[in-house]
This record gives C-alpha cells, sequence and structure tokens, in this order.
C-alpha cells in the first residue's frame, strides 16, 4: 500500500476536539493573563505601601520587644541561680537530717549481705552432699549391676570346669581387703573389661566338646561306670577265669582311653579356663576396690563441704561483728561529703550568673542598634524593589504574550497543518464524481490503506477565540474535516437508526462502494451485498459488474434467508482459511501478509448489508459477529445498516458489532459519529454518489478492467533454483521439485516416489493450464537436477509422438 497520512475517522475527531479544546483554552489564557496583569500592577502598589508601613510597625514592635524580652531574661536568669543556691541549701539541710537514717539503711544493707551469704552457704553445703550421695548411689547400682553378671558368669564357669577339678580351684579367688583407693570410675570400666575377656574366654572354652562331654559325665563316675560294666561283663560271660581276663583287658584298655581324652580336653581348653578364671578373678578383686573407693570419695567430698561450710560461717560470724563499726564508719564519711561540697556548689554557681548578666547588658545594646539599622536597610530595600517589580512587569508583560503567541502557533499550526494535509490527501486520492473522471479513469496498480465516504463541516466561529491579533486563527474558521475508512484496523461502517435504509445511509454506502472499485487494483477486491428488504434494489447499479467478472460481487445480491447464511458461511470459512493457511503467527494480518506474497496477495472482500437483521437467522446473526470481531484481520471489512426497530436474533451481542466498526447513529434527526462530534457542534456530511449515467459509465469501466482479474501469474524465476544451484537436486529418496507458490513466502512442490505417492495425474478442461504446468515441470527438473538424476520420457497422444529428452548443462 502506498504511504498515507493518518486518515482514520478517531483521528478526525481527536484533531477537532484538540481543536476546539485548544482555541478554547487559549480564550480563557487569554482572558486570565490580562485580568492577571491588572492585578498584579495593583497589587505592587498597595504591596509596596502596605510594606513601608509594616517595616515602621516592626520597628516599633522589635523594640519594645527587645526592651521587654532583656528585662525578663534578666530577671529569668536571677531566678535561676537563686533557685540553685536554694536547692543546693535544702540538700545540705536534708543531706544532713537523714544521715542517721542512711547510716542504718547501711548497716541493715550489711547485715542483709551477711545473711544471705550464710542462706547460700548453708544451701551449698545441703546440694553438695546430695550430689555426694547421688553420685554414691548410682556407682553402687552400676557396681550391683557388674555384681549380678559376676555371679552369673562364675557360675556358668563352675559348671562348665565340672569335669575338671583343676580348672574349678582355678576358680578359688584370694580374699581381697580394699583400702579405698583409686578412681572408683576407672575401676568400673576396668571391671567391664574383666566380665567381657570372662565371657569371650568360657564362650571359646564351651566350644571344645571333650570339656562339654566330661562336664556332663565327669572322670570319677567314668571309672566306677567302666568297673562296674566289665564286671557284670564278665559274670554275663559264665563268671570263669577267662571271662575275668576279658573284662578286666576291656576294663584298663576303657578306662586307658577315658583317661587319654581327658587329658587331650584339658590340654585343649586349659588355656581358655586359664584366662577366663584370671578375668573372673581380677573382676572380683576389682568390683571390691571400687566399692571402697566409692565410699571413701563420699565420705571426702562430705568432708570437704562440711568444711568449707564452717569456714564461711566463721568468717560471717566475724564480720558480723563490726556491723556497728560499719554504721559509725558511713555516716562519718557522708557527714564530711556534704560539708564539703556546698561552699564549692555555691562558688560555682556565682561564677556562672555574674558572665551571663553582663554579656545580656551588652547584647540588648547591640540588638536596638541592629534593629534601627535594619529599619532603614529596609525602606531603601523596599524603594528598590518596588522599582524594579514595576520594570519586571513590563518586561513579564511583553514576555507572557509572546511566550502565549509561541504557544498559540506551536498548538494551533499543528493542527491546521495535520487537517490540511488530510483534505490535501483526500482530495487527490478521491476527486468528485464527475463524467471527466469516469472517461479518465485508469484501473489502480496499488490498493488504497483508506477510503473516504465524507466529512465533517466545522466554524470555529461559534466557539469562544482569542481576541487579541496575536492570537489569529492560521486559516479560515470554517473548514471541514475528511472522514475515511482506514484498513486493515478501521475499514469497517455500522449505521445505526431507527427506519430502513434512506437516500443518505443507502447512497453513502453506493459511493464507499465505488470508491473502492475505483481507487483498488482489479482483482484485489470483491463484495458480498446482502439487501432482503430491498431486494437488491438498492445496489442494482452495481449488478453491471455481473457483466464483465461476477466474482467482483459474488454472482448476484442475496436476499433470502439460506442465501445469506450460505454467503455467511463462505466468508467465515475464508476467515479460518486465511488464519490457518496465511496468517498463522507469523502475521498480525492480511496487509502485512499481503506485502511479502506480491502476485499471490489474497483479496480484499466487503460484506455490504442492508436492514439488518431482516432475513438474518440466529445462526447468520453468530456468524456475522463473529465475521466482524476477526474479519479486519483477514481482510473481510463490514458496511452495515441496522434498522434498530427489528428485534435483534437471540444471542446477539451488538456490542461486538460495534467494536470492530466506526458507527454512525441517527440523533435528533441527523447522523452524527457521537459525542465527540456533537460537543464540537460539527456537521456529519456523507459524500453523494455519482448520479445514475455517470454511475453505470463507471461501473462498466470497471468492470471490462477486471475481466480475468482472478488471474494470478507467478514469474518463473521465482521458483527455479538459482544460478548456483543448478544440477544440485538428488532424486535418490524422493523426486521433489517446485511448481509455484503457497503463501506469501513458500513455494508448492510436486513430491512424488516415496511411500504410496509414485504417480501424478493432472485433470483440467481446456485452457487450464495443464500443459503449462508439465512445461514448468520439466524445465524445473532439468535445471535442478543432472541426466544422471532424472530423465524424461514424453507422450502426446493427441499427436501420437513418444521420445526420449535428458538435460545438458550448459
Amino acid at each position: 500500500m502506498s504511504s498515507q497520512p493518518d486518515l482514520r475517522v478517531s483521528r478526525a475527531l481527536i484533531l477537532l476536539g484538540a481543536l476546539q479544546r485548544t482555541t478554547a483554552d487559549f480564550a480563557k489564557r487569554e482572558e486570565a493573563l490580562l485580568r492577571d496583569l491588572r492585578t498584579r500592577r495593583g497589587a505592587a502598589l498597595r504591596k509596596n505601601r502596605d510594606a513601608l508601613e509594616k517595616v515602621e510597625s516592626r520597628r516599633a514592635a522589635q523594640t519594645a520587644g527587645t526592651t521587654e524580652h532583656f528585662a525578663a531574661t534578666e530577671a529569668r536568669i536571677a531566678a535561676l541561680y537563686e533557685g540553685r543556691r536554694e536547692r543546693v541549701q535544702r540538700l545540705k539541710t536534708t543531706g544532713l537530717r537523714n544521715l542517721p537514717k542512711r547510716a542504718q539503711e547501711a548497716k541493715e544493707r550489711w547485715m542483709g549481705d551477711l545473711q544471705m551469704r550464710q542462706f547460700r552457704a548453708e544451701r551449698k553445703q545441703t546440694a553438695d552432699q546430695q550430689a555426694a550421695d547421688k553420685t554414691l548411689a548410682e556407682l553402687k547400682a552400676r557396681l550391683a549391676e557388674q555384681s549380678a553378671r559376676f555371679t552369673t558368669l562364675d557360675r556358668t564357669a563352675r559348671k562348665s570346669f565340672a569335669g575338671y577339678p583343676s580348672f574349678q580351684r582355678m576358680l578359688r579367688r584370694p580374699r581381697f581387703t580394699a583400702d579405698g583407693a583409686g578412681d572408683d570410675e576407672q575401676l568400673c570400666a576396668e571391671i567391664e573389661t574383666h566380665l567381657a575377656t570372662a565371657q569371650a574366654q568360657l564362650t571359646t572354652f564351651r566350644r571344645f566338646p571333650l570339656p562339654r562331654v566330661f562336664s556332663v559325665a565327669p572322670l570319677a563316675l567314668l571309672i566306677p561306670f567302666i568297673f562296674a560294666a566289665g564286671l557284670a561283663l564278665a559274670f554275663g560271660l559264665g563268671a570263669t577265669a577267662a571271662a575275668f581276663g576279658m573284662a578286666g583287658g576291656g576294663i584298663v584298655v576303657l578306662t586307658g582311653a577315658v583317661c587319654l581324652l581327658h587329658y587331650l580336653g584339658a590340654g585343649s581348653a586349659r588355656p581358655a579356663a586359664t584366662a577366663c578364671a584370671q578375668a573372673l578373678t581380677e573382676a572380683s578383686q576389682l568390683h571390691a576396690a571400687a566399692t571402697a573407693a566409692a565410699e571413701a570419695r563420699n565420705t571426702r567430698a562430705r568432708t570437704h563441704s562440711q568444711a568449707e561450710f564452717e569456714q564461711t560461717s566463721a568468717t560471717i560470724v566475724e564480720q558480723w561483728n563490726r556491723t556497728d563499726d560499719i554504721e559509725a564508719e558511713f555516716e562519718s564519711a557522708a557527714r564530711e561529703k556534704i560539708e564539703t561540697q556546698t561552699p564549692r556548689l555555691f562558688g560555682k554557681i556565682a561564677s556562672f550568673s555574674r558572665p551571663k548578666l553582663a554579656r545580656l547588658a551588652g547584647d540588648q545594646a547591640a540588638r536596638l542598634a541592629e534593629i534601627d539599622s535594619a529599619t532603614a536597610a529596609q525602606t531603601q530595600q523596599l524603594k528598590t524593589a518596588h522599582d524594579a517589580e514595576i520594570a519586571a512587569l513590563d518586561a513579564d508583560e511583553s514576555t507572557r504574550w509572546t511566550q502565549l503567541e509561541t504557544e498559540w502557533r506551536s498548538a494551533i499550526t499543528p493542527l491546521y497543518r495535520d487537517l490540511g494535509e488530510m483534505r490535501t490527501a483526500t482530495d487527490a486520492a478521491f476527486p468528485a464524481w464527475t463524467a471527466q473522471l469516469a472517461e479518465t479513469w485508469t484501473p489502480p496498480t496499488e490498493f488504497l490503506p483508506a477510503t473516504k465516504f465524507g466529512h465533517l463541516d466545522v466554524d470555529l466561529a461559534k466557539t469562544p477565540l482569542p481576541q487579541e491579533p496575536r492570537l489569529a486563527l492560521p486559516g479560515p474558521a470554517q473548514f471541514s474535516i475528511p472522514l475515511a475508512l482506514t484498513y486493515p484496523d478501521h475499514g469497517s461502517l455500522l449505521f445505526e437508526t431507527q427506519e430502513s435504509g434512506g437516500p443518505a445511509v443507502i447512497g453513502a454506502l453506493d459511493n464507499i462502494i465505488l470508491r473502492l472499485l475505483a481507487t483498488t487494483p482489479p482483482g484485489k477486491i470483491a463484495f458480498t451485498i446482502i439487501d432482503p428488504v430491498g431486494l437488491g434494489k438498492n445496489f442494482a447499479g452495481l449488478m453491471h459488474l455481473a457483466d464483465y467478472e461476477e466474482a467482483l460481487i459474488n454472482r448476484r445480491i442475496w436476499t433470502q434467508r439460506d442465501q445469506i447464511e450460505e454467503r455467511l458461511a463462505e466468508l467465515a470459512e475464508h476467515i479460518e482459511k486465511v488464519i490457518q493457511m496465511y496468517l498463522r503467527n507469523e502475521y498480525s494480518t492480511i496487509t502485512e501478509y499481503n506485502e511479502k506474497a506480491g502476485s499471490v496477495a489474497e483479496k480484499y472482500l466487503f460484506l455490504v448489508i442492508a436492514d439488518f437483521p431482516a432475513n438474518f437467522s440466529e445462526s447468520a446473526a453468530k456468524r456475522l459477529q463473529s465475521i466482524a470481531l476477526s474479519g479486519p484481520r483477514c481482510g473481510i471489512f463490514t458496511l452495515i445498516h441496522w434498522d434498530q426497530r427489528q428485534p435483534l436474533p437471540d444471542g446477539f451481542s451488538a456490542d461486538e458489532l460495534r467494536k470492530s466498526s466506526i458507527c454512525v447513529r441517527r440523533e435528533n434527526g441527523a447522523l452524527t459519529l457521537g459525542k465527540a462530534q456533537t460537543d464540537a457542534g460539527a456537521a456529519l456530511v456523507f459524500d453523494p454518489p455519482p448520479d445514475a449515467e455517470l454511475s453505470v459509465a463507471l461501473t462498466q469501466k470497471i468492470g471490462k478492467a477486471s475481466i480475468d482479474s482472478n488471474r494470478v501469474e507467478v514469474p518463473f524465476a521465482q521458483i527455479a533454483p538459482a544460478p548456483g544451484e543448478l544440477w544440485t537436486g538428488d532424486t535418490t529418496g524422493e523426486l521433489k521439485i517446485a511448481i509455484g507458490r503457497t503463501g506469501a513466502t513458500k513455494l508448492q512442490y510436486l513430491a512424488i516416489g516415496k511411500g504410496t505417492r509414485q504417480h501424478a495425474l493432472f485433470a483440467g478442461k481446456t485452457g487450464s493450464g495443464k500443459s503449462t504446468l508439465f512445461h514448468v515441470i520439466i524445465t524445473n527438473l532439468a535445471l535442478a537436477c543432472s541426466p544422471e538424476q532424472v530423465e524424461f520420457y514424453l507422450i502426446d497422444f493427441k499427436k501420437g509422438v513418444e521420445f526420449k529428452c535428458y538435460a545438458e548443462k550448459r
């Protein structure tokens, strides 16, 4: 699209409002400036007169105030130091009177401290003895537990050593007399060690099989049993000499074997038995030593606690006997301190008061002289300031007028310039409908981003204006502001009236349609026109377009309920296609897409509706609402007349329709853009359509220029390989070649030879481009792939020719 100034209706209303606010604001500022200048000059005179009176009054008041202040200050200083002397004397008297009481209190504090020390000593003695007893009890409990373990181990060992009396004799421990020496905690730890050793050695001993057998069957029992068994055998054999000899021999052999086994078992188990017996002996002796050590430590702790308590008590008794001396010493020292400090404090007070009184008298004289000097200086200063203020007022008046004029020019000139640019742009792009225009019209080459449909007539003379010649308007007070539909954001128009579409509304719609046709390249715009009440009469003149290119108006003007639903469904489907195939997440609007697409750019569609919602079903109304919201982004805009007398279909939201449209309402018999226009006092005027004869001539000329306008040509260079990419294609896995454009920047490929895509069939009527497509495929393959990659076998059934061809790189 070509570059254009901002022609939005909202921009026009903003400029109009800014223009009126600017003129009204500067009119108020002009009046305020004049009033302020008069006020400031009168105020300067009054200010000077009042200031001189205030200076003299201030001098008299300051003189009187200074005298009074210094007299009061002198009296206050004298009273202050006199009061201090009286307080010192009172403190002395009070201190001497309270001295016996303070001495008594000091004595009582001394005695109280001694009593507290006695109490703490007694409490410490009790706590120390309790701690010693608790430690003894805990140790005895531990020793009792160890004694139980010892007894269990000793009993188990005696039972295990039953087959060997020598082992049992090792368990007979000598008596041990404890002397209480040693560390009981260390002794307990050693007992634990010996008990653990005894347990481990006993476990080792019990693993030997022979000692375990002889512990159940001792040798003293086995030998008599063997003799008894031999005798029984001899008697069993007949009690003969031979029988007794055989039995005797068996007894000797068996007794020898048992003794040998007994000896061997003793030899293997002796180290473990010895270690176990020694560990139990040591544990028994240490247990007695630990018990004695614990008793001894408890005795020492109690003795130490008692001695410490008796020493502290003796010291307290000795200090208790000095309580009377403490009282006398305190009273003597305090009396001496009071008698010494009182004269010194009186002298210090006198040394402070004398210099202050002398300095106060000098300050008073200096202050009175300062007041007289300041009064003379202020009087001269007021005169100088008044003269300077009058001069400054003259300079400020000139400056403020210059500043106001500068601000006026900087504020009003851009507004007039912007309005002038808007008028210049619309006058050049949208000239008046004339026969010469129809004769000289030629198809434009690009789509204009705006379509003028009317203007606002403005008369600033009806609003407050500045009266100062320096604040004159830079242009006429009466002018017009062009109004235009702008694309893609503000390209829809909604008329809201309480009647069927009259000449003003239908004429405005006809004018907009003809403007769009006259300013848009052929094939880049199309209309869907719905006229259910007028049955096509309102837009009958546009049917001349169908004689040349019926796609311009979607074949005809639609009036019936089912036709309306079908056309809206087509538009909704077009929106879906544009969003999903073209815009996606790459482009925000169809305008951005078309700038990239070039020759395959999508056309702009306009939906024109008269007397909505006549013949609109509920589903059609919902589709219209969806088109109004999503259409502008996809290049679909609406030009709607809404007859508000007719009820809206269920579920239809008028506010959604208003959001996406420029709304024109009829209020008080006139069409208006809303409050902003009426507040500004501007009149809305729609551009009239051309007369019937001129409209037919222009429509026919546009129709002729639009013949075959839907045909899209894509230059072969856009799909051919770049010069450096000739014969670089590979057909090993798939034959893929570009045959056209799809979307703004993508290519459409023919891809066969992979999966089930092995063949291609091209069908179409005569002249549809089949042969051209074959030429594109062959040529592009010949450029992209070498003869080793692709060969062609061409058969023309119409001519009966078959031949083989291949590419040759040059």
